[in-house]
């Protein structure tokens, strides 16, 4: 999922995607500390029957990338999920980090 801003704001709508994503990083800490859900903790769940792993791609920006920290100057990058940008104001949030975006979508046609 991806949000796609235009000028200054606000957007109430990132309030809940904020949320889901703080109660996400609590879980997975708790979890990471070999804290795992109980049964009470599951108890309200939803039941997956004959579940599979499955993958489905999704939004992420692709560039000449310069100051990353893991990949050289002048490389082309492919960032992890893209959860916001704003080409008007420059920037896009992926699931890393902020990138600062320098030019117009190459991928436009414009």
């Amino acid at each position: 999922m991806s949000i796609l801003h235009r000028g200054p704001g606000p957007f109430p709508g990132l309030t809940n995607i904020a949320a889901k994503l703080r109660r996400l990083s609590d879980d997975l800490e708790r979890i990471a500390q070999g804290r795992h859900p109980n049964a009470a903790d599951l108890l309200n769940a939803p039941v997956l029957m004959n579940w599979q792993v499955y993958l489905v791609p999704v939004p992420c920006l692709t560039g000449i990338v310069l100051g990353h920290p893991r990949i050289a100057d002048g490389h082309v990058c492919h960032t992890s999920q893209l959860f916001t940008y704003d080409p008007e104001l420059g920037y896009a949030r992926t699931f890393s980090r902020f990138y600062r975006l320098l030019g117009r979508d190459a991928g436009s046609g414009d």
